[in-house]
């Protein structure tokens, strides 16, 4: 679980760093910072990159956060937010998809997937501004189409940045 090279936990750490920095210049009305777009920058250096060398091999448990950090994170991170993310059922577009009850860990696997693979969207507030994104997985290979969607999830800002901030606690905390 612990590569003998820190250098991605670094650089999350330091985009988590710069997106706070951002989230933290949004709330000044001089200046123009679009924080949910650093926030979906953010994830290769938080989610994509963490995702591999921490969690590709080794299965991480909702109970195992829990026991590991969640009184430091207790009044920052909605972690029963984060578990209600399994996914929508299937439709008549989305025929294939799958909800899952998800670990921890797969839950990372799907969101990385998701942003490496561009499979997302973008769900507007209808004020101009970004409340959140539509994730989505599919088999390797296949075209981004509704049809070929396996796994599907709107995730709020709050859940995104949450997940983010989570995985690199837990990873830090574990080192």
């Amino acid at each position: 679980m612990m590569p003998e090279d820190r250098e991605i936990l670094n650089i999350a750490v330091r985009t988590q760093k710069n997106l706070e920095y951002i989230y933290r210049k949004s709330k000044c009305e001089c200046e123009d910072v679009e924080e949910f777009t650093q926030l979906l920058n953010s994830m290769l250096g938080m989610v994509i990159s963490l995702r591999e060398d921490y969690f590709k091999e080794i299965p991480v448990s909702w109970e195992k956060v829990e026991e590991e950090i969640l009184e430091e994170l207790n009044d920052q991170i909605a972690l029963n937010d984060l578990k209600a993310i399994i996914g929508k059922p299937p439709n008549k577009k989305s025929l294939k998809l799958e909800q899952s009850s998800t670990s921890f860990s797969r839950l990372i696997t799907k969101v990385r997937h998701a942003f490496a693979h561009r499979g997302f969207s973008l769900i507007p507030d209808g004020l101009g501004e970004i409340k959140g994104v539509t994730v989505w997985n599919m088999p390797i290979g296949s075209e981004n189409l509704p049809k070929n969607r396996t796994w599907k999830a709107d995730i709020s800002e709050k859940q995104l940045k949450d997940l983010a901030y989570l995985i690199v606690a837990y990873v830090k905390k574990a080192r």
